[in-house]
């Protein structure tokens, strides 16, 4: 990841504070996606044109596991999204997902109305339960994907499993 891209996830974390103290997120997410999260831009999966919001995937170990980055363990990843508008003055969303694993691929949905209402999206997020290198060292570990659908609206982000 180039340092202009580290530098704008920094500031997204640090403006997104606000919010996620009002969400009431756990301040130990925070501290663990700066620290060592990985950054998925959602942006890149969406075909076309320009999008009304700019939406990122913060994947880092969750804090139940015995597992971490020099320990090669398998473990399952918690998921944090961050929702931003392009406008002015930028509205912040934070939502921690319920859906762990890691992360695999994003599809936005085209939903009728999407010019007229730019900021909203509709994504399917997969998941595999457990990493390819975690189940290529132990082939006991199940190999399952998993769909996640989320609607992203000025009121909040709804998240539903469509397959488990």
């Amino acid at each position: 990841m180039i340092v202009t891209q580290k530098i704008s996830v920094a500031l997204c974390l640090i403006a997104c504070a606000g919010t996620i103290a009002a969400a009431e997120l756990d301040a130990d997410v925070l501290k663990r996606n700066m620290a060592y999260g990985d950054v998925i831009e959602l942006n890149q999966y969406s075909p076309g044109g320009q999008k009304g919001l700019m939406l990122r995937l913060f994947s880092t170990p969750a804090h139940q596991e015995s597992c971490g980055l020099e320990t090669g363990a398998a473990c399952k990843n918690q998921h944090l999204i961050t929702v931003a508008t392009f406008d002015e003055i930028p509205e912040v969303q934070v939502h921690t997902l319920g859906a762990t694993g890691e992360f695999v691929k994003a599809k936005w949905i085209k939903t009728k109305g999407d010019e007229s209402t730019p900021d909203q999206a509709e994504l399917v997020l997969t998941f595999r339960q457990y990493n390819r290198v975690a189940t290529r060292a132990n082939p006991t570990l199940p190999k399952q994907t998993y769909r996640v659908g989320l609607k992203i609206t000025q009121q909040g982000i709804e998240e539903t499993l469509l397959t488990k």
